[in-house]
């Protein structure tokens, strides 16, 4: 599960629109954190220019962090992209996560098949899993040897340490394609809005090409279905989440309440920071420092020990939560807010009584103050490998701009949904997706690139409205953070200690640690770079007037 995600694992949202502005005026060694000027920023990423599809209009209006929302499909898609990107022919070989079954490869995909066509030329998709892809890129980045196009996800990037130093060495300067007006020629890519072009930027070069962000992380999500059946409400605070820890977990009916994730909900809800926090002597705390971060882990501790998780998750922190979601052997966890599509498609089918709903955002204890933790303006990045000629690298970059087509048009049914009469079919207007559907077309060529977000899932009933409903409340609960508008980059000694660290406190969680050795743990992240990074944080602060 993302640590600070994405969500990826959330697919739908609006980016928030401010723009990037200061960091220090000079850029600063990788390997210490960077911050970056906005005018040089400026100078690297794409000028944006709106793509228009005439006739398309939102049923329900979207805002600076909320999505717009469609409730019908559009009778009509238009083609965005006339010509085949992939002028050679020749075959892209691509690193991707899945968060759910591999699909059927080439050769034994018919969605493939007509994809390829269209692009004119194959992708071939290394496909990962998502539960541990973080692993994979490590080991994939040591290497040196990485496929022709690599999807990063934020919340993985931040955990590997000098990353920026990797991406500078293995991937591809964009600018000479992309910067400033020379985006016109990839027109879905200038569709972008600039604050994820300018998180795309490491180490002072544009290299990433954007997931556009949702600006809500993740969210709690129940089992309705379930709840329902044995009488329980959806939870309010952190209080109800233990008392139905207790109704819900039955392991002689296997069926537990609580799935993964649930520490970052929980670290939210008692009001830690998303990553650093102001404090009232104008100094930066991070989220390791701070009582109600102790307050959560004590929380998780009493989850755990009241045996209310699902063996599979105390067994493995990286355990698919999925799986058991679907099943009903687990009834509560913590997901990206695209989680709910993807499940409703993948369990509805076999299970029509599957009911996936969302949780309100909640405080630990009722009555308390709620809060929403922020996200970056981009939550996933594709890369392009460095050093394979100009050609090859405007080939790959058109193919990004291909599948950056935006919901409304030809590219982007394909992409998320197929042929129609093969791979799914339409009814009252709604997409039903067909037996071949669920089995070939799966998220691979949505991550080569991002593109705008739409709350367009309509046919889940009801689910476009809850979402927006959902998205329209949390955006008035959004926590206040003192770099919202600056590119700043990770030192690497932080980033190598986020994984030791946390694993540290999953150990804690799981009785395997006391946790009375939380706070040695916290001195030695702070011994070993939480303090230094301090340094690095407050000094971009107080030079873009945020202490």
């Amino acid at each position: 599960m993302p640590s600070t995600p994405t969500t990826r694992r959330g697919f739908l949202g609006l980016v928030g629109a401010s723009i990037l502005v200061a960091g220090c005026a000079e850029k600063q060694s990788a390997s210490k954190g960077t911050a970056v000027a906005a005018d040089k920023l400026k100078s690297l990423v794409p000028t944006r220019v709106p793509f228009e599809i005439p006739g398309l209009k939102p049923d329900l209006p979207g805002s600076e962090f909320v999505a717009p929302g469609f409730l019908s499909r559009p009778a009509t898609m238009v083609q965005a992209v006339t010509t085949k990107p992939l002028t050679s022919g020749k075959e892209v070989t691509a690193m991707t996560p899945l968060w759910g079954t591999v699909p059927p490869g080439l050769g034994d995909n018919s969605y493939y098949d007509i994809v390829n066509e269209r692009l004119g030329g194959p992708v071939r998709f290394n496909i990962s899993d998502g539960n541990t892809y973080g692993q994979k890129l490590s080991t994939l980045l040591a290497s040196g040897d990485v496929p022709e196009m690599v999807c990063v996800p934020q919340w993985e990037l931040i955990k590997i340490a000098h990353f920026t130093e990797a991406a500078n060495k293995l991937f591809a300067d964009l600018s000479p394609y992309l910067a400033g007006d020379k985006a016109k020629e990839f027109p879905l890519l200038a569709n972008y809005d600039t604050a994820a072009w300018q998180y795309s930027v490491f180490g002072g070069v544009l290299q990433g090409i954007p997931w556009q962000n949702d600006p809500f992380p993740f969210a709690t999500f129940v089992r309705q279905d379930i709840l329902k059946e044995l009488g329980l409400e959806q939870p309010k605070s952190g209080d109800d989440l233990l008392a139905l820890g207790k109704a819900i977990t039955d392991p002689k009916k296997k069926r537990w309440a609580f799935g993964g994730g649930m520490e970052q909900e929980m670290q939210r809800a008692f009001g830690a920071p998303r990553e650093w926090r102001k404090k009232a002597d104008g100094t930066l705390e991070y989220k390791y420092e701070t009582p109600e971060w102790a307050a959560a882990i004590e929380f998780m501790v009493k989850l755990f020990a009241a045996g209310h998780v699902h063996p599979d998750i105390v067994a493995n922190k990286d355990a698919d939560n999925k799986g058991i979601f679907g099943s009903g052997q687990m009834v509560i966890y913590r997901d990206g807010l695209g989680s709910w599509h993807e499940n409703l498609g993948r369990f509805q089918a076999d299970n029509p009584k599957f009911d996936q709903q969302i949780v309100a955002p909640y405080p630990a204890q009722a009555g308390g103050r709620t809060i929403v933790w922020r996200n970056e303006p981009a939550s996933m990045f594709a890369f392009i490998k460095k050093g394979l000629g100009d050609a090859r690298t405007r080939e790959l970059i058109s193919l990004a701009n291909w599948t950056s087509a935006p919901f409304g048009t030809q590219e982007y049914e394909l992409v998320f949904n197929g042929v129609e009469g093969k791979h799914y079919t339409v009814e009252n207007g709604k997409i039903k997706q067909t037996a071949l559907g669920r089995k070939e077309v799966a998220p691979t060529y949505m991550f080569l690139s991002g593109r705008p977000s739409a709350n367009e899932k309509s046919q889940y009933e009801g689910l476009v409205q809850a979402l927006h409903d959902w998205e329209t409340q949390a955006a008035t609960l959004l926590e206040a953070d003192p770099f919202v508008g600056l590119r700043v980059e990770t030192p690497s000694k932080m980033a190598g200690l986020v994984t030791p660290t946390e694993d540290k406190m999953q150990e804690i969680f799981r009785g395997k640690r006391p946790i009375s050795e939380w706070p040695k743990i916290l001195k030695e992240w702070q011994d070993q770079g939480g303090n230094e990074a301090r340094e690095f944080y407050m000094k971009v602060a107080r030079e873009n007037g945020r202490l």
